[in-house]
């Protein structure tokens, strides 16, 4: 393999970042490390976006807070919501691509946002979550179904959204945590991540790298047990967050996202070779003023820019390609109260998304008028909420309604329901790239709804919590990838996504001990209703890499500052053609995990073990892409 050029990251910002962290008189940090188990919300109160915590009422919403993010063996977003959620994470082997799916959607119908503003890749229509650091994040929300009036369209099957630790103006805050793991396979890991404070600012840093060979070994077509060749991946990323408080009624906050991931990309199982690599490089600003009115109002303006580059080559074809998609987006927006329980809330988003290509640049320019309304009745245990969004996409006016509801039936039973307009514009690749790309292509478009309930019940030890939902979604002009050597995206005319989710919680707490069961399942049905081209036995069948089945099992116990924990997943079906011809087996994985942490001479320290894929099970979630057999990390993580 040629050496990828230094990274980006480690070599111009990793010593400066780390010089800024070390130079900070830092106190103990007193952290929950014992792992948080995943919380479902029908009010939504833990996010920094208003839109989802005052305007979202009805949806279905999972939140994974920094205990779980933050561990040293969570190498990327991928891995946390494979292992945690039972939602479908298509990975292109162990160092490869992998997007996220909701609900039967495809990867292009769901967002990525990161503090407020969408970062899938301007060109793709979609967001590797592998290349995601995990440890930097404070929050990640799960926002199942359709919320295009609140989000804008594109946003069909669901959202995952990202958020930084909100800025804190306290003059005894000094923090620095350091982790460090390592592994099967070469693989290695580190951060470094610190704050400071005053009263009028804010200064948080986070670093983090990771290397590995992964060079496990798979079972090849001819039944021999091969290592897998040109595999290697390494990255770095960097974050930061600025803010400054002028006085109790204005905020600014900056963020700063930098990111070099170069992979080589290993041979599928009909390939004889590969020396194929891609570098990926990424660099993402927002910045964020809120003025809070006297008389509870808020205005808020956001605006962001964002690159993201790469460079593929192939030395078997003596193939290189650069590349680049830049993004703009700008968010002014008004929140206020109305009366003693209504809210109001109008933004205009502008995104302008372009490949710089001199003459033959290509762009989609979104501008947008939104509103919602959400009431609060309190005589009846009642709160609605209604959303309204018209969008134009370069030419294409778009309107997206949408509605929401929630009702407390007893004080242990509320009900929920939620009903969406969607809408997703084909992106730039699938309209203009070459070759393959499909200028006719129509948007795809339609309705979802879904409801469910919330039980929650419990006394001093014991605490119980199940969540059921349904769900029901129709999209017109649904857009698949097909072909053989060059590959070109089609509208195969409708498709029908539902089915149910269930989650259950038991936990049972007594002086040291704690204990614990959480279930998660999933049962998704997205067929094709009607199909544009003739006999091509789509008609009734399942939408390709969707599993009708997949759950998600988590045990733990723990005593005094020790605890175990057991994970298992299970994936079922998932049909590799429109005709249900071939596919690929399910498969279950158990991972485990033992962590302890205490304090020592003011100093937090924990210690993690992890045996991923316990029972060594030969699986592939992507055609003819192997996955691991038994793995372990060790890491451990100490705030100074």
């Amino acid at each position: 393999m040629t050496r990828p050029v230094q990274l980006l990251i480690l070599s111009r910002c990793l010593p400066a970042a780390v010089l800024l962290l070390s130079a900070l008189q830092v106190q103990a940090q007193q952290q929950d490390t014992v792992l948080k188990e995943v919380r479902v919300r029908g009010r939504h109160r833990v996010s920094a976006d208003t839109r989802l915590n005052d305007f979202a009422t009805g949806q279905q919403v999972q939140t994974l807070d920094s205990a779980v993010l933050s561990l040293p063996g969570n190498q990327s977003m991928a891995t946390v919501l494979s292992q945690r959620l039972p939602v479908f994470v298509k990975a292109y082997a162990f160092s490869g691509l992998a997007t996220v799916a909701f609900r039967g959607s495809s990867a292009a119908q769901s967002q990525v946002l990161w503090n407020g503003v969408p970062i899938q890749n301007a060109a793709l229509g979609v967001a590797d979550i592998s290349a995601i650091p995990a440890t930097l994040i404070n929050r990640a929300h799960v926002v199942y179904g359709s919320s295009a009036a609140l989000s804008g369209s594109g946003n069909v099957g669901g959202a995952l959204m990202l958020e930084q630790e909100p800025a804190r103006f306290d003059t005894g805050l000094r923090q620095l945590s350091v982790s460090a793991a390592t592994g099967s396979y070469g693989q290695n890991t580190g951060a470094v991540k610190g704050a400071i404070a005053s009263r009028r600012w804010y200064l948080q840093a986070g670093v983090t790298g990771q290397s590995a060979a992964n060079n496990y070994s798979y079972t090849a077509t001819d039944g021999s047990r091969q290592h897998m060749p040109n595999s290697r991946v390494q990255s770095g990323s960097l974050m930061t967050h600025a803010a400054w408080r002028p006085n109790k009624h204005n905020t600014l906050d900056l963020w700063l996202w930098a990111q070099q991931y170069d992979r080589q990309i290993p041979p599928a199982l009909f390939e004889a070779l590969s020396r194929k690599e891609q570098q990926d490089n990424a660099l993402r600003g927002v910045a964020l003023w809120q003025h809070y009115t006297r008389k509870g109002g808020m205005l808020y303006a956001r605006t962001s820019v964002i690159r993201d580059g790469y460079t593929y080559t192939d030395e078997a074809i003596n193939l290189r390609t650069t590349g680049a998609v830049m993004q703009y987006y700008q968010e002014v927006g008004w929140r206020q109260h109305v009366g003693r329980n209504g809210k109001v809330l109008l933004f205009a988003p502008v995104q302008l998304s372009w490949l710089p290509a001199g003459a033959d640049s290509q762009h989609q320019y979104r501008t947008a008028l939104a509103g919602a309304y959400t009431l609060q009745l309190p005589a009846v245990r009642t709160e609605i909420s209604v959303q309204a969004r018209g969008e134009r996409i370069n030419d294409q006016n778009i309107f997206l309604p949408g509605a929401g509801a929630t009702f407390a039936a007893t004080r242990w039973l509320s009900l929920r329901a939620n009903a969406q307009k969607t809408y997703r514009a084909p992106s730039l690749n699938e309209l203009y790239y070459f070759p393959g790309g499909n200028a006719s292509l129509k948007p795809e478009e339609g309705w979802s709804a879904d409801g469910g309930y919330t039980i929650g019940a419990g006394t001093g030890r014991w605490q119980l919590q199940h969540e059921a939902s349904v769900f029901d979604r129709s999209i017109s002009n649904w857009i698949l990838w097909l072909g053989g050597a060059v590959w070109t995206p089609h509208n195969i005319a409708r498709v029908h996504s539902r089915g149910t989710e269930t989650s259950t919680r038991i936990a049972y707490t007594a002086q040291h001990w704690r204990l614990g069961l959480h279930v998660a399942t999933s049962y998704v049905l997205a067929s094709t209703t009607e199909s544009y081209i003739p006999q091509d036995g789509s008609t009734g069948r399942q939408i390709p890499y969707t599993p009708r089945y997949n759950g998600r099992v988590q045990l733990w116990a723990g005593w005094k500052q020790l605890e175990l924990q057991y994970l298992h997943s299970y994936t079922g079906y998932r049909y590799i053609t429109t005709d249900e011809s071939a596919w690929l087996e399910p498969y279950n994985t158990g991972n485990i995990t033992l962590s302890w942490h205490t304090d020592l001479r003011h100093r937090r320290v924990g210690l993690y073990a992890y045996c991923n894929n316990v029972w060594n099970v030969r699986y592939a979630v992507a055609a003819y892409r192997p996955m691991p057999g038994t793995n372990w990390m060790a890491g451990c993580n100490v705030a100074l």
